[in-house]
């Protein structure tokens, strides 16, 4: 490599680090940037929640098999003309999302930006490991991207806050085009010409098993995000999406076994190290989701406005620097794997559990954040020792495979984690609907006297049946919102269960070392 050559002679060397750093941060937005005011989003494009959800799922699986193709890319181009051409793209893309709220072509978009914003983004990385002058840049750079991941949504939300309260849709997706075109800038003023990488050609790329991939990545991110509403095999849509699942599944595994030279090795699952990751990854995100159902409720049963909750989420985000700065200690020390997820596990049990107590009608701002502060932590110390554990013990040619295989392991759980906790809700709160409501009769005096008293209140205003719809309509707000809280008891008291389970299992396995590695 030649790192210290692809500036421009006059750059000072004190300038190149924060640069470098501002501008890998407008990538990392990319990803939670139509989830910053979901509600304004939907409203925009006159979708709904799932429709939402499923654009993510759509960048995110376009983003995991761009990731066995990247190495290629970087390595074809100069720095800067790489830089000029992907963020120059980007700011099309972009600029397109912002003058159309067509759903059917912003589809297209996200699958370009999943393409576009990995490519524009990854150069930076490795620039940034290259420009710190420590024997632990590695961890550094990695901790800073997981983090800037981790917290991307929130830090979204509050840098576009004033476009989504003050302007619309177009000026919030503007305000990501001024972000890459700054992105532009730096590569105009920063780099010369000369190259980082080993030049490699392009015209070896296998874009079938890419395409294979993908189908069988969106087929099946599609399934499980639109299941529920579509009532899973009864339609003939999910059915053709399971259909196309497996057969792109099973012909990209059949095209990478006879490729002479194949874009994944299955001998990476040699490793016990990946299986093992992976299977923590999985069990990580599903305990990971029940903090959307946390939001949610804030949203939807106390009635907090929306941007009252963004500031809430800074208790999570501050818990996550203090996880993300203690996972750095532990990576810089060698400290063992096991303790360190033993820990981190064990927090998320005692998180879930603290949570089962917050979930009443009327729960204070000092009752919830201490649980949020800790699950942040928890995160952060789990995640970045979690994605180097997964490719410690890979041999160097297999590692770009074991790291898409940690992203793929993200993706899938992300998508499964939001359909669970969908249909779980579902299920839970139509359950406990049915026995509150079964016990309100006559018979009961409580009901009995909140009734009158209700009904009283409304009579001395309206006419009799608007009174009566107006009462009955209050008492199954009620019900509704202590079903969702009752429902959230038990989702939680499992979740405890699992992240418990998985800390004392921890101690029975006997993992090999983190090996702290490039990634890309």
């Amino acid at each position: 490599m030649q790192h210290n050559t692809v500036y421009h002679k006059w750059v000072p060397q004190w300038l190149k680090l924060p640069l470098l750093i501002l501008a890998l941060f407008p990538h990392l937005m990319l990803l939670s940037i139509l989830h910053s005011n979901s509600a304004f989003t939907s409203s925009f494009m006159d979708v709904d929640s799932d429709d939402i959800q499923y654009l993510m799922i759509l960048m995110y699986g376009t983003f995991v098999v761009t990731l066995l193709v990247l190495q290629r890319f970087m390595a074809y181009f100069s720095v800067k003309y790489y830089v000029l051409l992907m963020s120059s793209i980007s700011v099309i893309i972009l600029y397109a999302l912002s003058v159309t709220n067509n759903y059917q072509v912003i589809l297209v978009i996200r699958f370009l930006e999943g393409i576009f914003g990995l490519l524009e983004g990854a150069i930076f990385l490795p620039l940034i490991i290259a420009e710190l002058k420590t024997k632990h840049a590695k961890v550094i750079a990695y901790l800073f991207m997981y983090t800037i991941m981790l917290t991307g949504g929130t830090v979204t939300t509050s840098l576009l806050k004033s476009s989504i309260e003050n302007y619309d849709f177009r000026h919030m997706i503007l305000m990501m085009v001024y972000f890459h075109v700054f992105v532009l800038i730096i590569g105009i003023a920063l780099f010369n010409t000369n190259r980082f990488f080993p030049k490699m050609p392009l015209y070896q790329l296998d874009i079938t098993s890419w395409f294979l991939l993908w189908a069988c990545l969106q087929s099946g991110g599609y399934a499980i995000i639109y299941g529920k509403r579509l009532m899973w095999f009864e339609s003939d849509t999910i059915i053709m999406c399971f259909f196309i699942f497996l057969l792109s599944g099973g012909l990209f595994m059949l095209k990478q076994r006879n490729s002479k030279r194949p874009i994944f090795h299955f001998e990476v699952f040699s490793s016990k190290n990946v299986i093992a990751g992976m299977i923590l990854f999985f069990i990580f995100y599903l305990i990971r989701s029940g903090l959307n159902n946390v939001y949610s409720i804030m949203a939807t049963v106390w009635k907090w406005p929306w941007d009252y909750i963004v500031n809430i989420q800074y208790w999570n985000v501050a818990g996550t620097l203090i996880g993300i700065f203690l996972s750095g200690i532990c990576l810089m020390r060698g400290i063992s794997s096991r303790i360190v997820f033993f820990t981190g596990f064990l927090l998320l049990a005692a998180d879930c559990a603290w949570f089962t107590y917050t979930f009443y009608p009327d729960t204070t701002l000092s009752t919830i954040c201490p649980p949020l502060l800790l699950q942040g932590i928890a995160q952060g110390l789990l995640f970045t020792p979690l994605v180097f554990f997964l490719i410690s013990g890979t041999p160097e040619e297999y590692l770009s495979n074991a790291t898409a295989l940690g992203t793929t392991t993200r993706f899938w759980t992300t998508a499964i984690g939001y359909a669970l906790m969908q249909n779980l809700m579902l299920f839970l709160t139509l359950k406990h609907s049915d026995t509150l409501s079964f016990n309100l009769t006559d018979t009961n005096p409580v009901f009995y006297s909140q009734w009158n008293q209700i009904f009283g209140a409304h009579l001395s205003k309206l006419p009799v049946n608007e009174s009566l719809s107006m009462t009955a309509g209050a008492f199954k707000a009620k019900i509704t919102a202590q079903s969702i809280l009752l429902s959230n008891m038990e989702i939680f008291t499992g979740l405890f269960w699992l992240a418990l389970i998985t800390a004392f299992a921890l101690l029975l396995y006997h993992p090999v070392k983190i090996a702290v590695r490039n990634i890309m």
